[in-house]
């Protein structure tokens, strides 16, 4: 990503506009996600991710190095995980139901997030149409909302490929009988599953065929045909105020 960016930009100043907004939009984007576990955790009842210091959208706590290397350099990645015990949850009776909820809870943030920015993206646009003084002001933040909704779809989609250690797994994972969880066989595809993301990235770095980027835009489509649908009643009123979006 950091290369394409280099090589698609006219010069150091546009270099760097277009790096800030990129940070921007990360940073929002893995803030929400790790943030939306934490608070999930902490509503069930385990208050681990609180006192680790996770109960916060301060970006600093939720960051992985590796994971935003990655994100940077190949276009996917992903945050600090959140730790959090499952034997504290005691809100409702399914320990299983409440397990789903805290793993789904980073991807749920996420499409918030992309619709939230979505929706703020069309305004911006729309009003840097409108105004002459402040163009440019309205023009950077529709780029940089325009950003946040793509790296939150991103992200969101990344998170529910079914491959550990992603979100979409460890929901497929509670669904699994108890015996089947604790196999030894099972123990060791755990193990060597996250190997299976690195292989494939740098297959498709090698064969030069984007499967993982294939996969991520095949599972996020749908969530944005949901969200330009519910964006629809935003889209009248901002015409209906005389915005072109």
């Amino acid at each position: 990503m950091l290369i394409d960016l280099i090589r698609n930009s006219n010069g150091a100043k546009e270099v760097i506009y277009k790096l800030i907004i990129y940070v921007f939009a990360l940073t929002l984007a893995f803030s929400i996600h790790e943030f939306m576990h934490a608070a999930v955790a902490v509503w069930l009842g385990d208050n681990t991710p609180r006192n680790m210091g996770r109960l916060t959208l301060n970006p600093i706590a939720h960051i992985d190095p590796m994971g935003t290397i990655l994100l940077l350099v190949a276009g996917f990645g992903w945050g600090k995980p959140v730790m959090y015990n499952p034997n504290n949850l005691h809100k409702f009776k399914s320990r299983r139901a409440m397990n789903i909820m805290v793993h789904l809870a980073g991807v749920t943030g996420n499409l918030l997030l992309a619709y939230v920015a979505y929706v703020l993206s069309l305004l911006f646009s729309g009003l840097g149409f409108q105004a002459s003084g402040a163009q440019i002001v309205f023009i950077a933040l529709n780029n940089a909302f325009g950003y946040t909704y793509a790296f939150s779809l991103m992200l969101l989609a990344f998170n529910l490929l079914p491959i550990p250690p992603l979100d979409g797994f460890h929901v497929l994972e509670e669904l699994l009988p108890y015996k089947a969880r604790h196999s030894n066989g099972y123990m060791k595809f755990q193990r060597i599953a996250p190997m299976i993301i690195m292989f494939v990235f740098f297959f498709s770095m090698v064969s030069r065929f984007p499967i993982l980027s294939q996969l991520i835009m095949w599972i996020q489509t749908p969530f944005e045909y949901l969200i330009n649908l519910l964006s629809t009643p935003f889209v009248m009123l901002f015409r209906w105020f005389g915005l072109v979006v």
